[in-house]
């Protein structure tokens, strides 16, 4: 029984702490470094009409996931994976150019509140995001 006891007890804990979190590892399953290493994560603009240019390191990311204030817009997931591409809507448009570098517009805000347009790219198990916020 005590065996028994002990061996749960030794599964138990490492199972905690092979899922606990740990900030310093970023947006990676299981810990690692970013191979995606964008050169801006987080911009802010006025209400008018903007664009801006992100450079990455690495080309092998693709983009996993659009929205704007956590309304969720769709993709061809096949079109978003490859080095070169324009993703177009109403209020924004995603373009990649050559594999390392993202242009991203954004349309005037003609609504009542700020919004924020997350763009999040993946790397294998690695997830990071573009969040770009525009005032009312």
């Amino acid at each position: 029984m005590k065996k028994l006891l002990f061996t749960l007890f030794t599964a138990l804990s490492f199972l905690i702490i092979s899922c606990s979190s740990d900030e310093s590892s970023g947006g990676i399953v299981g810990g690692g470094t970013d191979p995606i290493k964008l050169s801006n994560k987080n911009i802010s603009f006025s209400s008018d009409a903007h664009s801006v240019t992100i450079t990455s390191q690495s080309k092998w990311w693709r983009v996993s996931d659009l929205r704007i204030n956590d309304e969720r817009f769709g993709f061809n997931s096949e079109i978003a994976a490859q080095q070169s591409f324009i993703l177009k809507y109403n209020e924004f448009q995603i373009e990649r150019k050559d594999g390392t570098t993202i242009i991203i517009s954004i349309n005037k805000n003609t609504t009542n509140q700020d919004r924020t347009l997350v763009v999040t790219l993946q790397e294998g198990n690695y997830y990071d995001y573009i969040n770009i916020k525009q005032s009312k």
